[in-house]
This record gives structure tokens, C-alpha cells and sequence, in this order.
């Protein structure tokens, strides 16, 4: 089982411990061009057999990868995602996602042409490639809008846009933060505060099981409410959707699968609850940020080993079952003015450690390293500190919502 490693939603040693539940013998690919892997490189080398493709072209990869005699391929990684398809198409392996998929999967414009001309959404949307097109896609969309990169994942660079001036002024900020990045304009889906309840994210998302083209849900994952411009703060299962409602999440969920012509992996799908009902945000062909985390401490399930099961053409046998809530909560910095400027730098929480991990349902709570305020293109993935842990249920995770922010606030003001 060859793993093609990199920054994403499972770590080393979560694969490490999903290969021996899954009886599976484990190699990863690696690419020494990444700055996660090369601040990783000394602990891989001691605990795994490497392949490294760093500067080969697909075919040179592929060749280099045969050589392990991998009996499944996979990635947990957005950026390996192609690359992942191009090996497997090349070497022979048939439970990844075809280059045609994998291309659908990491291309926010093709995805939402498929799920028009599939019948299952009419957002407005134009791509974005310079200045000279966002007027026309402003005509053509509307506002308020959502500018977002047509590539990447965790919210990176993803604006609202409400006005035609603020629209130059994000289109501006995007040039200049990753210049040559190709970029698409949606309409704003209105969120319905209800559907969740007033104190939780208005979206969530399917996670989905994929065998040879037969679907099979998971879970439903509940949010906390975004932080702005698109930040997610984190997660919850089980969710707080209404039966019907859940059904409706999955059932959308499995039709933009079909739209996208997904046959095997698991699959992570995002969607906007609004008031005429869910709404389909994105679709990603791999684990979703979090969720396994979360999941596991919830249910024991193993989320990692199941997308590795996947890909070697077995079976999910069950689904997760949950008894409480467990959560992952991210702490994230303050930004300044309409634009989502950075503070003028990182606040200092770490005389509010000691309250944080003393809060009832709080099992770990941690400060992470921030040297220095993230720019308009890091700020999505910008974190401060995780908390996780479980409560008996969703009135006390408000609770703790509510006691971590009144902890916090004097010291990060307004997120």
C-alpha cells in the first residue's frame, strides 16, 4: 500500500496505525520540493520504507512507484491528488480516482459545471482569470458573491465580495498574495440560521464511503459558526440536523458524487444549509480536514484504515456510532477592516492555557506556535491553539463554546 504523503487531513502516524489495522504493508511517496515533508524528512526516514519522486515527471513517478509492487495507492493530501491518479492510472491501480476525476476534484469550476449540466444546482459562477473579467462575472453573478481560488482547499483566499469596488479590491489582494492563481466567482448562498440551530455552523458535511461506485454514508459532520472571511473554527459529531434534513444532506451528497463520476475513496462533501434546504459547496475526493480526528475519539471508527480499505477495492463493513459529542475547536486570530487585514500581531493566549484545559468536556487543550501574523493568503489556516474533548451532549457543547469565547475574547476581541 503506497501512500503519496504531504501536508493534509491524516499525519504519519495516523497512516502508520490505519496500515496495521488494515493488514497492510506501507510505503510512502515522497516529494522533497514540499516544506512539510522536508521538516518531516528525519522522522520518515526512521519509521518508513520511502519511495522518492522529487523532480520526476508522472511517468518517471510511476516507474519509480511499481518498483514497491503496490497493491493500492491513495492520498490524504489535496496537492497529491493528480499526482496520485497519474500513478495509479499508470502503473495499473483501479481503486483511485481516474485523472479525468481527479482533475473534477481539485477544480472548484469544473465541479460546479458538472453539477449544473448534472441538474443538481443552479448557482450563478464565472471563472475569474484577470481584471478584465470580473466585471463580467459580477454582471453575470450578481451580489453579494464569494471570490474563491478555482484550486486548494481550507478556505485559502476565499472572499466575500459585496460591493463592485471591495470586489477589485479582493481581486487585488489575491494578485498579490499568489499571483497567476486562477479564480471563480459564485453567488453567496444564504445560510439558514435554523437548520443546525442558531449557535451552530450553517453547513456541515457528508462523509461518504465509495465501493465501486455504490455509496455509502458515513456520518454527517456539524460545524461551529465561521469566523470571517470563511475561517472554520471546527467540528462535531454526531450532528444536530432534523432526520429529513440529514437524509436530504445525504442523498445530495451521493448525486454530486454520481455527477462527478466518483467510483471508489472516501469522500468529503461540503454543503451550504439554506433555507430551501442543503446546498452544494464542494465536493473533495479524499478525507476531509479533521473529521477523522473526530470521528475516532467519537466512535472508534477509523476513518484513515477505511479510505485505505477503499483503495485496496475492499469494503466499508460498518459506519460509525456515536453515544456523545466530540469535537475539534480551532482558536483563531482577530483580523482587522472590511478587507480581513491581520492584526497588528499574535495575541498571547498562554495565560488563559490553564483556564482552557480546566473547562468541563475540555481533554486537551493546546497553544500553537505563531511567530508572526499570518497575510491574506495564510490566514485561512491560521490557528492559535486546538482544544478537543467530549461532552454528554450538543446543550453542553454550547456551554463550552460559550466559556471558551468569554475566555478568550478579552485577549482575541472580535474573530
Amino acid at each position: 500500500m503506497g501512500v503519496l504523503y504531504d501536508a493534509g487531513s491524516a499525519c504519519a502516524a495516523e497512516v502508520a496505525a490505519a496500515a496495521r489495522c488494515c493488514d497492510a504493508e506501507l510505503f510512502l511517496v515522497v516529494d522533497r520540493a514540499s516544506e512539510h515533508v522536508r521538516a518531516r524528512l528525519p522522522v520518515l526516514t526512521r519509521r518508513f520504507a520511502l519511495c522518492d519522486i522529487t523532480g520526476l515527471a508522472a511517468r518517471d513517478a510511476a516507474r519509480a512507484v511499481s518498483e514497491f509492487v503496490p497493491d493500492g495507492l491513495l492520498t490524504f493530501s489535496e496537492h497529491r491528488m493528480e499526482m496520485t491518479s497519474a500513478i495509479a492510472a499508470a502503473i495499473g491501480i483501479p481503486y483511485w480516482h481516474s485523472p479525468a476525476v481527479a482533475g473534477r476534484l481539485v477544480d472548484k469550476l469544473q465541479q460546479r459545471r458538472a453539477f449544473a449540466e448534472a441538474g443538481l444546482d443552479d448557482l450563478p459562477f464565472a471563472p475569474v482569470a484577470d481584471a478584465a473579467d470580473l466585471d463580467a462575472a459580477l454582471d453575470a453573478v450578481g451580489l453579494p458573491a464569494v471570490l474563491k481560488p478555482r484550486r486548494g482547499a481550507g478556505g485559502r483566499l476565499v472572499q466575500r465580495l459585496d460591493t463592485v469596488s471591495g470586489a477589485r479590491a479582493a481581486l487585488a489582494a489575491c494578485a498579490d498574495a499568489a499571483p497567476g492563481t486562477d479564480l471563480l466567482v459564485e453567488a453567496l448562498l444564504p445560510g439558514d440560521p435554523e437548520a443546525a440551530g442558531a449557535q451552530w455552523g450553517d453547513y456541515v458535511s457528508v462523509e461518504t464511503a465509495v465501493h465501486r461506485r455504490e455509496c455509502q454514508p458515513l456520518c454527517v459532520t456539524g460545524k461551529f459558526p465561521l469566523a470571517a472571511p470563511f475561517r472554520e473554527r471546527g467540528s462535531f459529531v454526531p450532528h444536530t440536523l432534523d432526520a429529513p434534513l440529514a437524509e436530504r444532506a445525504e442523498t445530495l451528497a451521493e448525486a454530486a458524487i454520481g455527477a462527478l463520476d466518483i467510483s471508489d475513496g472516501i469522500v468529503h462533501t461540503q454543503l451550504k444549509l439554506t433555507a430551501e434546504g442543503p446546498r452544494l459547496v464542494e465536493v473533495n475526493g479524499r478525507l476531509g480536514s479533521l473529521v477523522g480526528d473526530v470521528v475516532r475519539r467519537g466512535s472508534g471508527f477509523d476513518m484513515v484504515a477505511a479510505a485505505m480499505r477503499l483503495a485496496l477495492g475492499l469494503p466499508v463493513p460498518d459506519a460509525p456510532r456515536f453515544d456523545e459529542v466530540t469535537y475539534q475547536y480551532s482558536l483563531l486570530p482577530p483580523v482587522l477592516g472590511a478587507a480581513h487585514a491581520p492584526a497588528a500581531g499574535p495575541p498571547d493566549l498562554s495565560a488563559r492555557l490553564d483556564g482552557l484545559r480546566h473547562l468541563p468536556g475540555v481533554d486537551l487543550a493546546v497553544l500553537l506556535d505563531a511567530p508572526a501574523p499570518p497575510d491574506l493568503q495564510d490566514l485561512a489556516a491560521a490557528r492559535l491553539g486546538r482544544l478537543q474533548g467530549r461532552t454528554a451532549d450538543h446543550a453542553e457543547l454550547t456551554r463550552l463554546a460559550t466559556a471558551i469565547d468569554e475566555l478568550c475574547s478579552p485577549v482575541l476581541g472580535a474573530v
